[in-house]
């Protein structure tokens, strides 16, 4: 076995999982911006209008408001992510369990009317991230290791009102990216014998935190005040990863001996189109839904350089474009009380021989559930529910050159719960 080639690769499978861990945001889009839209599977999205935080979402909606609106709250994720597999180098097992811990996903929003036709907005979101661990003696280290990406997308917004009909809004974004990738040397048995490096050896840590800017947009067509229709549309954001990059391998291995050098990466956060609709069928009785669709497809090749703007890998990708569609319904019980329910699907933009542990996509359907509680005309209180459930999928991944794919199976599946306090003024 060619070791350069084995670290080489180790530090291409960390920065492939910073742009993949995106993918996973992508087919399964951190769409967790509100307890409101968890209850309902976030379906209808852009044309419901009932918080604060429609605005981060769908600006046009902004023009529904007379009065200056606030929301805060927060989802926990609880995944459950298992890898089960054997070692085609010693036969050990592979299986790995909850490989990607808990996470709260905050958010933040507040529209200001300005008049009958002018209205602004400002929202804290996360659009994008994923965190998966491994143990540091996994036997598959170099594709196993620590992959943590977070996002924080801040907007500012603006929505003009044309007429009885017709609302456009126009929005900014500034995202904020950190990512921490780190893989071990795993089953190196060759230089073990030689006693350079162990299991737990440091292979690979790539991290970095840069400022990506991006800007979105929405229409909002209202028929009468029981049914509308949102078409929003959020652009690409480039983010430009000037990071650090270590290696524990020796330098006669193609390490950089524990010394940290400058590498460079770019992370393209896909644009996304969104179709949305929202009908109030009976007094007390409302359907909404979304189709989500995110141009993965630009995204085909991987490639980072170095300090001298040499290439130190590429990769070829070959992602599809994914979509999500989601169905939900409202129940408007009384002037305190609300339940909303809700279903989806989410596909996954990557090829199935593209798929890999440290972020094993798959396409996953949502079962949706959430109530409001109204205080009274001024305050509320929204929580949510949803369970997600992701299909079983089959991994091949190369570790190195003259070893043979290690081979396993993934399974994951979710429980997220939300809370929101809204108030307007």
């Amino acid at each position: 076995m060619n070791q350069k080639n084995l670290f080489k690769r180790s530090a291409l499978a960390a920065a492939v999982a910073i742009v993949s861990s995106n993918v996973y945001a992508a087919g399964f889009q951190l769409n967790e911006y509100t307890a409101a839209g968890l209850g309902r599977s976030f379906s209808g999205e852009g044309a419901i209008a009932d918080t604060a935080a429609s605005g981060s979402r769908n600006p046009a909606t902004m023009t529904m408001f007379n009065r200056p609106a606030f929301s805060i709250g927060a989802i926990y994720v609880d995944p459950d992510v298992n890898i089960t597999g054997k070692s085609p180098v010693t036969g050990a097992s592979t299986d790995a369990s909850n490989i990607a811990p808990s996470q709260w996903i905050p958010n933040i929003h507040f529209i200001m009317p300005l008049n009958d036709q002018w209205a602004v907005g400002a929202s804290a979101t996360s659009n994008y991230g994923l965190a998966t661990e491994f143990n540091d003696n996994y036997p598959a280290g170099p594709i196993g290791g620590e992959t943590d990406l977070t996002t924080i997308n801040t907007n500012l917004s603006v929505a003009y009102r044309l007429n009885q009909h017709f609302s456009f809004g126009l929005g900014f974004d500034a995202v904020y990216a950190k990512a921490k990738i780190t893989r071990t040397a795993g089953e190196l048995l060759p230089l073990k014998t030689r006693g350079l490096v162990s299991e737990d050896t440091e292979a690979a840590k790539l991290k970095g935190n840069e400022w990506g800017y991006g800007w979105n947009a929405g229409i909002l067509y209202e028929v009468d005040d029981n049914n509308r229709y949102g078409f929003t549309y959020r652009s690409e954001v480039k983010v430009d990863f000037d990071g650090e990059y270590r290696s524990n391998l020796p330098q006669v291995l193609g390490g950089t001996g524990g010394q940290t050098v400058p590498g460079a990466l770019t992370l393209n956060l896909p644009e996304m189109w969104e179709l949305s609709g929202y009908n109030r069928v009976a007094p007390k009785w409302a359907i909404h839904y979304s189709l989500a669709y995110t141009s993965w497809s630009q995204f085909q090749e991987l490639k980072a350089t170095g300090s001298n703007g040499q290439t130190l890998f590429q990769k070829d990708e070959g992602y599809h474009d994914a979509y999500r569609i989601a169905l939900g319904t409202t129940y408007y019980y009384d002037d305190n009380w609300t339940f909303r329910t809700g279903i989806a699907f989410d596909d996954s933009p990557v090829p199935a021989d593209n798929r890999t542990i440290s972020i094993p996509d798959q396409d996953r359907f949502w079962i949706s559930a959430g109530t409001t509680y109204a205080f009274n005309k001024d305050a509320s209180v929204d929580v949510g529910v949803s369970y997600m459930h992701g299909q079983t999928v089959n991994i091949s991944e190369k570790v190195a050159d003259g070893v043979p794919n290690y081979e396993f199976q993934a399974k994951g599946t979710a429980m997220l719960y939300g809370a929101n306090f809204n108030y307007s003024f």
